[in-house]
Parts: structure tokens; sequence; C-alpha cells
């Protein structure tokens, strides 16, 4: 295989077969990862192969998010680097070189394992590093920096979204793209074009869901998707056409599609093709109903024409600029004998967090810098926007992240917000 082929068609695997990997081809694998470039050739970097499935069970489980490619995967390898021969001021600007080493390694691993005909994913999210230390044995000084799941590919996914190539080269001194991120957690803080950019190219949702895989999610987001589907099935018209308003990762979209009475009704709505590619890529494994997605533009917010029977718009009036203009159109829209489901998540209590220096001033310091600006708002404030947009209110439920006690605890410390859920006429 040629290496330009090979980096092309590269695929992150989620899903393995049960079949071992020989001892050579990880030893392939390992070679190809020395030979990468090395800091000043200190090649400080260490790798743990692990085939015992208890071992990988107890990564999975209490290191790395519960993650269960780790399971599937007959073979993982953590890789480490050696902190103890590393600059220790961290203003220093070799401080990082080793770590940009092993990421060097990691690539030559993952392409020959391809070249080999083995699927694998570059695991970098390590929610407890020392307790991976602990599991695997490993001293503290020496520290991970991601963990390499591989096996036989029982999966072939599609070639996902990249940037345009003019997106984000420069020659000869940076210029200014046509999008530029606000470090705001406020939505009122962005244009639209920058959060459906934000959306397109930041956010951390990737790879195949399913609704299985939203109701498996341990806690309150499992409860929540759960309980809108119900109200969703009681609700879905006969016949008429159905709006789903941005459905950003596309979870809930599975949810729609799973339970649709026809799911060449639906009409999903979002801001620009990168979106839609975004959950294209998500939802690979559905079998979608074509044509599904109305792309409008990032620079304005217009809805399709209608009229809609049934209109669905889950958790969007926190992340939009102007919540007042999506509902306005969400009005027009909708059929004069219609019905719209509204979620939205409510704002928590002013708790301990927002009175420590600095904390949640920025996007990249509160809950959310990994799916963009949110703005979560009063039950009050929401109900005003209801009547101002003209809509009459059926039923209206509040539901609550945990019980009484722990719910209110959760929004003291900007863990969860409950959720208003209104079914709305015109």
């Amino acid at each position: 295989m040629e290496l330009v082929e090979a980096i092309k068609s590269r695929r992150s695997i989620r899903k393995f077969k049960d079949q071992p990997v020989p001892k050579a081809e990880i030893e392939k694998m390992l070679d190809a990862a020395r030979w990468a470039p090395s800091a000043c050739n200190r090649q400080l970097w260490e790798f743990v192969v692990i085939r015992r499935k208890d071992i990988r069970e107890r990564i999975a489980r209490e290191a790395c998010f519960g993650q269960k490619f780790l399971l599937g995967a007959p073979v993982i390898i953590a890789v480490f680097y050696d902190d103890t021969k590393e600059r220790q001021d961290e203003d220093h600007p070799a401080k990082h070189d080793s770590i940009q080493s092993a990421s060097a390694a990691i690539q030559n691993m993952i392409l020959t394992a391809h070249s080999l005909g083995l699927g694998s994913i570059w695991a970098g999210s390590i929610r407890h590093m020392m307790k991976l230390n602990k599991i695997l044995h490993v001293p503290s000084s020496i520290r991970p920096v991601a963990i390499v799941a591989v096996g036989y590919p029982a999966e072939t996914p599609k070639p996902p979204y990249r940037r345009p190539f003019q997106s984000f080269v420069h020659y000869d001194q940076y210029r200014q793209g046509p999008a530029t991120y606000p470090n705001s957690p406020d939505p009122e803080d962005w244009s639209l074009e920058a959060l459906s950019a934000y959306r397109a190219q930041v956010c951390w949702f990737g790879g195949n869901i399913s609704p299985d895989f939203i109701l498996e999610r341990v806690g309150f987001q499992g409860r929540t998707y759960s309980t809108l589907m119900e109200y969703a099935e009681r609700l879905w018209p006969v016949s008429g056409r159905v709006l789903d308003v941005l459905p950003y990762a596309g979870g809930f979209l599975a949810g729609l599609l799973k339970i649709a009475k026809n799911p060449k009704q639906i009409t999903a709505f979002e801001l620009s093709e990168g979106n839609v590619e975004f959950i294209r890529e998500n939802l690979d494994g559905f079998s979608l109903p074509e044509p599904l997605f109305a792309v409008g533009t990032d620079t304005e917010l217009k809805l399709p024409n209608g009229p809609y029977s049934f209109i669905t718009c889950f958790f969007r009036t926190e992340k939009m600029p102007e919540p007042l203009h999506l509902l306005n159109e969400m009005h027009r829209v909708l059929d004069s004998s219609g019905t719209l489901i509204l979620a939205a998540e409510l704002k928590g209590l002013t708790g301990i967090p927002r009175m420590l220096p600095g904390k949640h001033k920025t996007l990249h310091t509160s809950k959310w810098w990994n799916t963009g600006a949110v703005k979560p708002r009063s039950k009050r404030v929401i109900l005003s926007w209801i009547r101002s947009a003209g809509f009459e209110i059926t039923e209206s439920r509040v539901l609550r992240s945990h019980g009484l006690v722990k719910s209110l605890a959760r929004q003291l410390f900007r863990i969860q917000g409950d959720t208003l859920i209104l079914v709305l006429k015109k």
C-alpha cells in the first residue's frame, strides 16, 4: 500500500472481529513506532501491550470513560513517555518534545496497522491517568499519552468530513478566516456563522451512534432521551411533514428515525453542509431516508417553508445567539393545527463555582468547551419567549436531573440543570 493511500484510507475503527492478532503483527507496528521522529533522538517513549481481557476491562471501566471499543479490541497498546528525562519547567519550549515524539510514534503504528489489514483507533481521552499507571504497574514519573486499540475491523466507516484545503492553509502569513471563535460560553457573543463552524469542526462527538448507545449512557442524559422519545411517539402525526430543528450530533434524530411511523416524513434542518456531514458520519449504519436534510445558510437562520404538522427542537434555544428568532421561525412554519415539542436546559442555581475567580468566564473553562457556547435560561425567561412568539402551551413538565436533593446539589456545582419540556400549539 502506498503511503498517501494509507493516510487517506485509514479510518478509526470502533468495532473489531473476535479474532486474535498475531504477536508478529503487533511487533511490526511497534518497530514502525520506534522509527518515528524523536526530539534529540532521546526516544523516551514506552509501550505496554495489553492482551488480557480482565486488564482491558479495568482500564476501560476505571481510567477511560467506559469506552467499549477498548473491550472489543483483542489488543490495546498504552503509550507513555518518561517524564524524568524531560524539562520540568512548564514554560521551557522543550517541555513537550516527548509528547510530540510519542504522538509521531502512534501515527506510525496506526498507519502500519492499516497496511497490515488491521484496524485501530487512537484514544487520547484518558480520564484517570494515575489509575492507568496503577493498573499497569507503571511508575508515576512515566506519563500516559494515549491508548491505541487494535484488531481486525468489523466495520468499514465512510470517509469523514474534512475541512476545505483553503480554509486552513496560509502562505507567508496567517490570514483571518471567515469565522472566528469568541472565547465566551455565551452564544449571544457569537455569530451564527461562528457557531456553525465550531459545531462542524471542533465539537467532540464523532463516530457511529445509535439510540441504543444513548440509552446505555449512565444518568440523566439517557433518562432525558427516553422521556423525549416517549413524547414524540405519543404525539407523532399519522400524516403530514415532520421537522427536526438543528439535530447537532444526531442523537435525538436517530431516535426520531427509530420511532417514526414513516421516516420519509422527517426533514432535518441544519445550517451548513459541514454540519450535515458531521451528522451523517455519526449515523453511519442507519438506513437514512432521502432526502433527509434541508440545509440553510450559516449567516441567517431561516427554516425551510412549511407547513409542518410536527416540529421537534431539543436543547437548541440555549445554544443560539437569538433564541426568540428561532421560536418565531418555528411558529412561522408550523401548521395551524400542528404541534411543537421544545426541550431546554434550565438555568441552575447560583452556586459556589460562580464565586471562584475566573470560573466559567470563558468557553474553554466552562463545561461546554467541547460542544460550543451554551446559555441555559430560567423557566420565566423561556415562557416569556413562548408568549412573544405566539405559542400556546398545552403541556409543561420539568424533568429533574435526579431526586430533589441531588438535583439541587448538581445545579449548585453546575454539573447539570433540570430540563423544561413544553408541548406547544399555535
